[in-house]
C-alpha cells in the first residue's frame, strides 16, 4: 500500500517516475505461487524490467522502495463502481478516489454516468487529482430517454462524442 501511494505521489508531480521495488515478493497473474526476492522497475505506468534482486539493479535517479518482506501484485479493478454524486462536494469525491488507490484499486468502471465524471477522469489523467483510472459511462439509456431506435442511436453517438467509455442501459 505504501509503495502505491509513493508512486501516485510521484505521478502527481507531473514527471514520468522511475520506481524500483527492491527485494519484493511478486504475486504473478500467469501462474501459481510467489516469485520471491525480485526487483521490479516501473517506468511511468509500465513495468520495464523484473528479475531476481541479486541481478536487477535500480537505474540512477529511481525512487527506491524496499520490498523486503512485502508483496507486490497488479492493481485491483472495481468493475461495478459508483463515483460520488457531483453535488456531494469535492472533499468526498477526493476521499473516495484516494481510498480506491490506497487499497490497491487502480481501475474503476463506473456504473452511473455524469458529465462531471468525465472531468474527474481528465483531472486524474493530467495528474491534478489522485485516483484510479476511470472508465466512465454516459447517462443511462432507458425506454424513456431512447423510445425509438433512432433516438437510441443519436444518444449513443452523443455519448461517444462526449468521451464516455461505455453505455449504461436500463429497461
Amino acid at each position: 500500500m505504501l509503495a502505491g501511494l509513493a508512486f501516485a505521489a510521484l505521478a502527481l508531480q507531473g514527471s514520468e517516475p522511475v520506481v524500483a521495488f527492491e527485494d519484493v515478493n511478486v504475486v504473478p497473474m500467469n501462474r501459481d505461487g510467489v516469485l520471491e526476492h525480485q526487483t521490479v522497475i516501473v517506468r511511468g505506468t509500465r513495468i520495464a524490467e523484473m528479475g531476481p534482486a541479486a541481478q536487477v539493479r535500480a537505474p540512477a535517479g529511481a525512487t527506491i522502495v524496499s520490498g523486503r518482506g512485502k508483496y507486490l501484485m497488479p492493481g485491483f479493478a472495481e468493475m461495478h463502481g459508483h463515483f460520488p454524486n457531483p453535488n456531494a462536494g469535492p472533499e468526498l469525491t477526493e476521499n473516495v478516489l484516494f481510498l480506491y488507490v490506497a487499497n490497491g484499486v487502480t481501475t474503476v468502471r463506473g456504473m452511473q454516468g455524469n458529465l462531471a465524471h468525465l472531468e474527474l477522469k481528465a483531472r486524474i489523467a493530467r495528474g491534478e487529482l489522485l485516483g484510479p483510472r476511470l472508465w466512465v459511462p454516459g447517462p443511462p439509456l432507458t425506454g424513456n430517454s431512447a423510445p425509438t431506435p433512432e433516438a437510441g442511436r443519436r444518444l449513443v453517438e452523443e455519448q461517444r462524442a462526449a468521451g464516455f467509455d461505455h453505455l449504461k442501459i436500463h429497461e
